[in-house]
């Protein structure tokens, strides 16, 4: 059947001349390699780009995208377009589907796969928070183990972590530390991805630099740099990187004696191709990936029951709130400039009382937010226009954890479709999640108010830390007759569902709770390999075991890094 772009209203899919300025595509006649990598986001760009650094000139590694090259930098990037309205453009829309439960009429599933180059990494903001200790408990030990000795670290420093936001902000944080909060919260910065190869961790100028916008990490640019502005190489039966944008993999079959042959459909032209490799890693993402395996049905069927029974099952994401603000001069005696910007997190420590896990949650913070989208910081933009006087704006949200939830499943889709049936408990519905997520995340049995009043309270003793001209903070929204009920069905709730990080289509093995040591089947091992197979892997957001309240791209980062390791 004819592949048909349509189907994908988030596919760019063009020969656009930018794309074929910075590089070619291959176009050699070999179609043997060692590594294919299915997909050019978060997961599969490291990956390519740190097995190029490491066995390019003696292997040979295929990554095949099925977009097209965007923007010479990070799209958020591009100055006087408000981030919904660029968003909306390239498609990096939500998607909804009707409901089959009591919970809703309809399903509500945010931010469609992203089929261009780089996928998602060239559409996001640079987060880089940590996953906890605590969290980590619930992957596989050897995965728990090799993150915190220095997988997440080494993580950081690949992406050229930023380490703070400047003086104001170092000054925020170190007086946040000094309230009783300190006990209960690791309070922290939270550092950025950057591609700034200009600047030294904390900010400052390594050297001479140009004056032009680079924006954030995004593996797109990683992968050019690896590759080298219009190399010629892809004509030949070199080692090292090829490119291969435009085409889209239909099937995966294993082959008679070891190995695997893909099927690859060209999506401008419509012609097929096939490549044969060793080891074949699908990287994309956590609907996209499945899809394929599924699609893939003499792999698929050959998998054993026990691995087959939970493709495309248990997807989720971390709850989060909606975001509550108030207005500040100061937090305790350090004044907070309506010019200056801060994103702290309040990472939870994990401690636990009576056995539960007292706060199962990290507080996410923002000052002056819209400093964070620095492309948007331009004062003549008459769309993007930043107030520069007056007291400045502070926002809370609180990120959960969260298990990996099994009604939640992706079905077969049909061939050649965008997105299959998705059965999906929408998470923005706090009964579920007080009656069955938080139980088995912290051992909690609270009542819906309860959870309320707790991260109320929490709310209240952040805020009660700074003073607008003197008077003590407190929420500004939502407005009468709610304003006593910030957080609350009535006022601040939960967001809609899966909202950012959508993981744990193909899991590696993990707890059934955080209180039963039981490890439950996988689809992949601790090395990201499929079970039933010997070379086909999952580098994507859909081997998380679990969902960390933080944003999990560093430790997916850190592990892309761990299967360069395992497959050298």
């Amino acid at each position: 059947m004819t592949f048909v772009p349509s189907t994908y209203p988030n596919l760019v899919s063009e020969p656009s001349t930018t794309q074929v300025r910075l590089f070619r595509k291959y176009d050699g006649s070999r179609t043997d390699f060692d590594v294919v990598i299915v997909g050019s986001g978060m997961g599969g760009g490291v990956l390519a780009d740190n097995l190029a650094d490491r066995v390019g000139e003696e292997k040979r590694i295929l990554v095949i995208e099925a977009g097209s090259y965007l923007f010479p930098t990070h799209v958020y990037n591009l100055c006087r377009f408000p981030n919904g309205q660029l968003a909306k453009h390239f498609e990096c829309t939500t998607f909804h589907q009707p409901s089959d439960s009591h919970m809703g009429s309809q399903h509500y599933i945010h931010e469609k796969p992203q089929l261009n180059f780089g996928g998602r990494s060239i559409f996001w903001s640079g987060l880089i928070p940590t996953i906890q200790e605590w969290e980590l408990a619930f992957f596989p030990p050897q995965v728990r183990a090799d993150l915190l000795a220095s997988g997440l670290s080494t993580a950081g420093m690949h992406m050229n972590e930023s380490k703070t936001m400047g003086t104001t902000a170092q000054r925020i944080v170190h007086r946040l530390r000094q309230s009783p909060l300190s006990g209960d919260f690791d309070i922290r910065e939270t550092p950025r991805a950057l591609h700034q190869p200009y600047l030294m961790p904390n900010g400052q100028l390594a050297g001479e630099y140009f004056l032009v916008p680079t924006g954030v990490f995004n593996t797109a640019e990683l992968l050019i740099n690896q590759r080298g502005v219009t190399s010629d190489h892809a004509h030949g039966g070199t080692p090292g990187l090829h490119l291969l944008l435009n085409h889209f993999v239909e099937d995966v079959q294993s082959v008679q004696g070891g190995g695997f042959e893909l099927v690859v459909r060209d999506v401008l032209g419509g012609g097929l191709r096939r490549f044969q490799a060793g080891t074949v890693v699908l990287a994309g993402g956590s609907i996209e990936s499945p899809k394929l395996l599924r699609r893939s049905s003499s792999l698929f069927n050959a998998l054993p029951d026990s691995v087959r029974s939970l493709v495309g099952k248990g997807l989720t994401d971390h709850p989060t709130t909606d975001w509550i603000r108030t207005l500040a001069t100061h937090v305790g005696d350090v004044p907070i400039p309506r010019n200056s910007h801060a994103k702290i997190v309040f990472y939870s420590i994990g401690r636990r009382e009576s056995g539960d896990i007292v706060y199962p949650f990290n507080v996410e913070m923002n000052i002056n937010h819209e400093y964070w989208h620095l492309r948007e910081n331009d004062p003549t933009a008459p769309d993007t226009r930043i107030e520069m006087s007056g007291p400045s704006i502070v926002e809370l949200k609180f990120s959960f954890g969260n298990f990996l939830e099994d009604d939640n499943q992706i079905y077969p889709a049909p061939a050649y479709g965008y997105v299959p049936h998705l059965s999906f408990h929408n998470l923005k519905w706090t009964s579920h999640l007080t009656g069955s997520r938080f139980p088995a995340l912290a051992g909690w049995q609270k009542s819906d108010t309860e959870v309320w009043a707790l991260l109320n309270d929490i709310a209240n003793q952040i805020f009660s830390e700074f003073s607008e001209n003197g008077t003590p903070s407190r929420p500004k929204e939502p407005e009468p007759p709610h304003r006593e009920i910030w957080f609350g069905q009535d006022g601040r709730g939960f967001g809609n569902g899966t909202v950012h990080h959508a993981v744990g289509t193909l899991r590696m093995p993990h707890l059934a709770s955080y209180d039963n040591a039981t490890w439950l089947p996988s689809v992949v091992d601790s090395n990201l390999r499929v079970i039933g197979t010997d070379n086909l892997y999952v580098c994507d957001m859909s081997v998380m075991p679990f969902s960390s309240a933080a944003n999990p791209v560093r430790t997916l980062v850190a592990l892309a890094l761990r299967m360069s390791d395992h497959l050298v």
